[in-house]
């Protein structure tokens, strides 16, 4: 028998001639002599300078498969059991769960007024747009963080003083990650290009919504509300002095009011914040060209405002 599992009464088992109590408090007399004959098929080749802390760690192990081999043998159960290495105190082992994003609910709901205010706070500590964007793409406040591939930031430095506005990105803007795309994207280049004779990087494009609806839906009104912090932000950075929604559903959502766009174009609206000239999308102009008309008078009051040559 190997000298350390000499239990003399009433003194400490050693190992390598240091006192080792646990064994005397932990093991009965059933599991002390399993020990002594696993000691002989496995420990015996083990080196006498091994710590105490591997015995505790390497005895505890015994001790569970002793009780497993007892109850197997009394017909119960057998119970699974956490393997503890030698190197591994039990006291460190963690029972595996899922880490959860601080941004995130265990859940998997989200509370939206914790959301809008998360937002809120993310976007004000921006300082710049590069940090600003960031903020967008770690942003986990709605359901459109699982179904989009990537949110569609602004673009344009708004130099000029005006930022068109779209109320969320298709298929084809979280493509190529422009907040407008394909035709009605290259209509409206030639409106601010050809109409306000500015070049298209001056001004800025900016979506309320960042991320693309599924299915290219419209967005739900609580997805706008969660989102306006990034919106509101872009804005700021961007010093915007005119802002031109495009369509009624996005002028009326930056109004709060009915997005009917015959009761809300044609004129400068001022509420907190920079004036807002409301005009047709740019896709409705593909398919009624007639209303191209009405669209520039609506540009030429955009125009007069920040001061351009051609305005109304």
């Amino acid at each position: 028998m190997c000298a350390w599992l000499k239990t003399p009464p009433r003194r400490w088992a050693s190992w390598a001639g240091v006192p080792c109590p646990w064994l005397d408090s932990h093991l009965s007399p059933r599991m002390l002599s399993g020990l002594q004959h696993w000691a002989l098929g496995s420990f015996l080749a083990m080196p006498a300078h091994d710590p105490p802390s591997e015995l505790a760690s390497l005895a505890r192990a015994l001790a569970r498969e002793t009780q497993r081999r007892e109850w197997h043998g009394q017909g119960q159960t057998e119970r699974e059991e956490t393997t503890i290495s030698p190197e591994t105190d039990a006291g460190s082992v963690r029972s595996e769960q899922p880490e959860v994003s601080a941004t995130e609910d265990p859940s998997g709901q989200q509370d939206p007024a914790d959301g809008l205010t998360r937002n809120r706070q993310a976007a004000a500590r921006a300082t710049n747009l590069t940090e600003l964007q960031r903020g967008i793409e770690a942003c986990r406040a709605c359901d459109l963080c699982h179904s989009r591939k990537n949110p569609v930031f602004a673009r344009g430095d708004g130099s000029s003083g005006v930022t068109f506005l779209n109320l969320a990105p298709g298929a084809a803007e979280e493509a190529c990650g422009s907040p407008l795309a394909g035709p009605p994207g290259e209509l409206l280049d030639k409106i601010i290009t050809q109409g306000m004779k500015l070049s298209p990087q001056k001004t800025a494009l900016v979506s309320l919504v960042q991320c693309r609806p599924p299915e290219d839906r419209a967005p739900s009104q609580q997805e706008v509300e969660l989102c306006s912090p990034w919106f509101q932000r872009q804005l700021e950075l961007l010093k915007s002095r005119v802002l031109v929604p495009l369509g009624g559903p996005c002028a009326g959502s930056v109004l709060g009011l009915n997005p009917d766009l015959q009761g809300l174009r044609g004129r400068i609206h001022r509420p907190e914040g920079p004036p807002v000239v409301p005009t047709h999308h740019p896709r409705e102009l593909l398919k009624t060209p007639a209303a191209k008309a009405a669209c520039w008078e609506d540009i030429q009051l955009a125009m007069e405002e920040l001061g351009l040559p051609g305005g109304a």
